[in-house]
C-alpha cells in the first residue's frame, strides 16, 4: 500500500486524514507538535507512526527527511495550519500575522522542499496543500481577515511555482480547499466528509493535473 506523511495530525483535518488513509491500509507517517497528549491516539492502528514535529522548525524539517532517508512518500499532505481568527482592519493582529505566514505559508515549502526527493521516489507522486478559497483574490468580496488571506494567497503561488519546478519530476502539485467544516453537533460538512473527499481529488490527480487549485468536491477554483 502506499506512504502517506501528513502534518498537523493535532487535530481535525489533520487527524482525520490519518485515520482515513491508516484505514484504507496504508502507511502513515502523521506529525503533530506532541504525540504524548494527543487527543484519542488510542485509536491510530499499528499502521500509524506518530511523529513530533515543528513544521516551523527548519532543522526538525531536514532531520526527519534525513532519517526517513529511502522511505517512498506517495503522498505528502502538507495540513499545518493556523485556521484563525479573521479580524477587521484595525484589530489585526501584527504578531499572531508573523506566525500565521511562519506557519501557513513557509513551513509548507520547508516540508516540501525536504521531501520532494522521497515523493519523486514514489509510484503515486502527489504533494497536496490544504489551502482556501480565501487565499483566492477573484473570491474575496468582504475583506478583512489580512493575516489568514496573504497566508493562503502566498501558499498557493508556492504550490504553483513547485508544480513548475518538480514537474520534470512527474509529481503532482495541488491545493485544495476543505470546505466550511463544521462540528458534529452542527449541520454542514464534516470533517470526515471534506477529508474524504478531498482524498478522492487526491487518488484522481496525476500530472496533468498539477498546478491546480481544487474545491474539496473537484470543482477547479479561480486565483
Amino acid at each position: 500500500m502506499a506512504t502517506v506523511l501528513i502534518t498537523g495530525c493535532d487535530r481535525g483535518l489533520g487527524q482525520e486524514f490519518a485515520l482515513q488513509y491508516a484505514s484504507k491500509g496504508n502507511h502513515v507517517i502523521a506529525t503533530c507538535l506532541d504525540p504524548d497528549q494527543l487527543a484519542g491516539r488510542q485509536t491510530f492502528g499499528s499502521n500509524v507512526d506518530l511523529v513530533r514535529l515543528d513544521v516551523t522548525d527548519e532543522a526538525a524539517v531536514v532531520r526527519l527527511a534525513d532519517t526517513l532517508e529511502g522511505t517512498t512518500i506517495d503522498v505528502l499532505v502538507n495540513n499545518a495550519g493556523i485556521p484563525g481568527p479573521h479580524p477587521v482592519l484595525d484589530e489585526t493582529d501584527m504578531v499572531l500575522w508573523r506566525k500565521m505566514l511562519e506557519v501557513n505559508l513557509i513551513a509548507p515549502f520547508v516540508v516540501s522542499r525536504a521531501f520532494a526527493g522521497h515523493v519523486a521516489s514514489s509510484e503515486q507522486k502527489v504533494i497536496a496543500f490544504i489551502s482556501s478559497r480565501m487565499g483566492s483574490i477573484s473570491l474575496n468580496n468582504t475583506g478583512r481577515s489580512y493575516a489568514y488571506r496573504s497566508s493562503k494567497a502566498g501558499l498557493n503561488m508556492i504550490m504553483k511555482s513547485l508544480a513548475i519546478d518538480l514537474g520534470p519530476r512527474q509529481i503532482c502539485v495541488i491545493g485544495l480547499h476543505p470546505g466550511k467544516v463544521v462540528g458534529a453537533d452542527v449541520a454542514g460538512l464534516s470533517a470526515k466528509e471534506s477529508v474524504e473527499r478531498m482524498r478522492g481529488v487526491i487518488e484522481e490527480c496525476g500530472p496533468h493535473q498539477t498546478g491546480a487549485f481544487y474545491n474539496y468536491n473537484g470543482q477547479i477554483l479561480p486565483w
